[in-house]
């Protein structure tokens, strides 16, 4: 067999070239073709979403998925609500944010497509374990009018964004809004309404999971330190020891909200106060797994207390709340965490 010649391994090699050459554009063509397919051009400029604000009058149903689960929010009338907490009521300002965020988001730079780093911009996929908050906003039949992961903030102005099966990362600015807080369904439907004076406890009795029931009192707001007044038989291991447990109640951020007909689990702790001025309340707690749900009862025992607790009352009544476990702990601490048998 010959040799080939010089000239024939050159036209060889150009040939070889040639179609790594090719290869290469079309790896790229496709790439840009995907990325387009995706609605995402490789050079990025403008809104993220353009229409929103001729599209945003019509939005009706607004899905956010996260790591931990799916919570769904839907209008009714002249108000939204939080369809799978049983129709709560969702705060009306946390609508209109999210309504500022989609309409200002401007693209500002075209980031990575692998995948792989995803999750350091906080855009991984919800569905998969992945830290990005998916946002899919929808009307009345079901047409999406925003679908968009969002990430971590970047900088003062800005966050990351990408679009769901997207396969390029985009940086965006616009309204600050972090992801954590788009997740949170709690902060959708303002479950830190619960707010009274500590100062202003007068008495406070728990019943706690395990131990014998326990209840204190100071005589006046100018009293430092809460009196153990039963059991007899025990004495608080320092002044202030009840202090903590006492005033728990006063604030409270609740992580969870449901029907109250939906808690199956048993009764297991009491923590109930009164204030100075005449406001009592009684809170029911239930254990599900590791959970702690709670209902809230609330009764005014003076004419003055009155109006507040019916402001509280429409906000509780029918609901149970789930509590994180430590400010379950302070709530229901129990007797030997605070004093001492008396020899």
């Amino acid at each position: 067999m010959s040799r080939p010649t010089p000239h024939k391994r050159r036209g060889v090699q150009a040939l070889i070239s040639l179609v790594v050459a090719l290869g290469l554009l079309l790896s790229g063509a496709a790439a840009v073709w995907r990325d387009a397919r995706s609605g995402q051009a490789p050079e990025v400029s403008g809104p993220v979403l353009p229409d929103w604000s001729e599209q945003a009058s019509s939005a009706s149903r607004i899905r956010v998925e996260t790591s931990d689960g799916v919570f769904v929010m839907e209008e009714r009338g002249a108000r939204w609500v939080m369809a799978n907490r049983g129709d709560y009521p969702v705060r009306a300002e946390r609508i209109a944010e999210l309504d500022t965020l989609l309409q200002r988001l401007v693209f500002t730079e075209a980031m990575t497509r692998d995948a792989d780093k995803f999750d350091r911009l906080g855009l991984g996929a919800p569905e998969t374990g992945g830290d990005g908050v998916r946002v899919t906003v929808s009307n009345a039949g079901g047409e999406t009018l925003a679908d968009l992961i969002i990430g971590r903030l970047r900088g003062e102005t800005g966050l990351y964004v990408r679009r769901p099966g997207g396969v390029r990362a985009y940086a965006a600015s616009g309204p600050v809004l972090a992801a954590d807080l788009l997740g949170d369904p709690g902060r959708w439907m303002g479950l830190d309404f619960w707010n009274h004076e500590g100062s202003a406890i007068a008495r406070a009795e728990i019943e706690p999971e395990f131990g014998p029931d326990w209840r204190v009192m100071r005589a006046g707001e100018a009293q430092r330190y809460y009196e153990l007044r039963e059991p007899s038989g025990w004495r608080l291991v320092t002044a202030g020891a009840a202090n903590g447990v006492a005033t728990a109640g006063a604030q409270l951020r609740f992580r969870d909200v449901k029907p109250d007909q939906e808690v199956v689990g048993a009764y297991v702790a009491r923590h109930a106060a009164v204030t100075f001025s005449g406001l009592a309340y009684e809170m029911h707690f239930y254990a599900e797994g590791e959970e702690r749900w709670v209902t809230i009862e609330l009764a005014a025992l003076a004419d003055d207390a009155a109006p507040r607790a019916a402001h509280f009352n429409a906000q509780v009544e029918g609901w149970a709340f789930r509590v994180s476990p430590d400010a379950y702990e302070r709530l229901t601490r129990g007797l030997d965490q605070v004093a001492e048998p008396v020899n």
